[in-house]
């Protein structure tokens, strides 16, 4: 590439990754990377869970290629009406012809089991007649079955990319990272969980302590990807188990907390709020442990909360919560909880209640931002949106 496109190009990319989320700037820069040096045909998946999101990165994207003059088409599968592969190989072919990338969207839906193993039995047929870099865009669940449905078609892609994002709308601050963010791709997370399913079904099986490490690692890498109904399984009927033959309560209510959390997050509140109140919160009662009591605490508030039962949801926060992290001084989640409160009062919208929830916010900002957390920008734009209102 001569020198001045080079530097274009360059520069191009990084104003492109300018507008990213911090934690996807390394896998787009990789995306880009692979998509202008790679070979002429690769196949590449971009795991992504919002889909407004996803068009930003896609825009962005196309912005890096029109500079170099270099057209890149789109097929959204949940918009056009292809009766099979078929079909859609045939437009890719067409596409291939005066396009140096593709991207492929709408796969989640449209892409079940016999269209994966279609495209698998038709993987070196794509190679040869659609030799463009296509960018393979869909959620943890589809990845999920390429993986299962078509595995010689998942060994030849040429890159995994993950720009997965908790959405967080005006009235949603997520519970700071309480341990190490997993930097392993798609792909090696699925390996590891081949692994782990050997390991835990080994005969002889492991000691107890070992299986239930073991199970525990499982149940979060199959969540990872989407496999929710399975990570509940092992979680209920298999790790459970294993803590209350060794009389580990802690290892036990901490694992009745990750259940409660898939059933918080389906909207089963009743029964998220009786493992809580009922199951975990009383063994952090009696073990003293304080922190883990606030957390739950603040689980059951956010149940409250969108159950509409603001008052009990902020009487938690207020009177039981943030005095304890304030005891504790832990930065990170005083400044949840006070944008937790802000966010509960603007909700309620009762007399005074705005000001109110501005101090909080304002609290919880200064805060975000002198730690420099994502969150200062999410606080930020609920301000933002509260003082417009």
């Amino acid at each position: 590439m001569p020198a001045n496109e080079l530097f274009r190009f360059d520069l191009a990319r990084h104003r492109a990754a300018a507008g990213l989320r911090p934690e996807h700037i390394s896998d787009f820069q990789r995306l880009i990377k692979a998509l202008r040096y790679g070979s002429r045909f690769q196949l590449l998946f971009a795991e992504f869970t919002e889909a407004d999101y996803r068009d930003m990165l896609i825009r962005q994207l196309d912005l890096v290629f029109a500079e170099l003059g270099q057209p890149v088409a789109r097929i959204d599968l949940s918009r056009q009406g292809f009766a099979g592969f078929a079909a859609l190989e045939a437009e890719l072919r067409r596409l291939a012809a005066d396009h140096g990338a593709i991207h492929l969207t709408g796969v989640d839906g449209w892409f079940d089991e016999g269209r994966w193993r279609d495209f698998n039995i038709r993987r070196e047929a794509i190679a040869f007649g659609v030799p463009v870099r296509l960018a393979i865009w869909l959620s943890a669940g589809s990845v999920a079955q390429a993986i299962v449905l078509a595995p010689d078609l998942w060994a030849w892609r040429g890159g995994v990319y993950a720009f997965t994002t908790v959405p967080a709308g005006p009235h949603e601050i997520p519970q700071p990272q309480t341990g190490p963010i997993d930097p392993r791709t798609l792909a090696e997370r699925s390996c590891r969980i081949a692994v782990l399913r050997d390991a835990v079904a080994a005969d002889p099986p492991p000691d107890d302590e070992i299986l239930g490490l073991l199970l525990d690692e499982l149940a979060g890498l199959l969540a990872s990807i989407g496999e929710l109904d399975e990570a509940l399984q092992i979680r209920q009927e298999e790790q459970l188990p294993v803590y209350e033959r060794l009389g580990d309560v802690r290892a036990r209510a901490v694992t009745l907390g990750y259940i409660a959390d898939v059933f918080q997050a389906r909207g089963q509140y009743d029964e998220a709020l009786r493992i809580r109140q009922e199951e975990e919160l009383p063994v952090y009662e009696r073990l003293g442990d304080v922190r883990a009591r606030a957390v739950t605490l603040g689980k059951i508030a956010d149940v409250f909360q969108a159950r509409g039962q603001y008052d009990e949801a902020l009487r938690i926060r207020q009177e039981e919560q943030l005095p304890v992290y304030e005891r504790l001084r832990s930065a990170q989640d005083l400044l949840v909880c006070r944008a937790k409160i802000g966010i509960n009062y603007l909700a309620r919208g009762a007399a005074g209640d705005r000001q109110t929830a501005l101090e909080f916010l304002n609290l919880a900002l200064q805060d975000a931002q002198r730690l420099k957390l994502p969150e200062a920008q999410q606080i930020a734009e609920i301000i933002r949106q509260a003082v417009n209102q």
